[in-house]
């Protein structure tokens, strides 16, 4: 969601799921781990989704972890980064 609207205040609209990722890619952002990992969430969930599968402990924590160290980094940087354009 923070990618769909970095890239709805640069008056895009986003075709798949590739697009917003790529936009939180590009933001200027130290955080614990790297948001790179962001992508391996999309592909776990189209997983899920679309093909049944059912992550196990491991990954469930790891998507937890990632997402408790990046989000308020990343949600800083995407607000930031859209009042900038304003």
């Amino acid at each position: 969601m923070l990618g769909d609207a970095l890239l709805v205040a640069k008056g895009i609209e986003a075709a798949d799921h590739i697009e917003p990722i790529k936009e939180l890619l590009k933001l200027k952002v130290v955080t614990k781990r790297p948001i790179n990992l962001i992508d391996n969430l999309r592909q776990l969930r189209h997983n899920i989704n679309y093909y049944g599968y059912s992550p196990n402990l491991l990954e469930l924590e790891d998507v937890r972890s990632l997402a408790e160290t990046c989000f308020e980094p990343l949600l800083k940087a995407a607000t930031e980064e859209i009042n900038s354009k304003e």
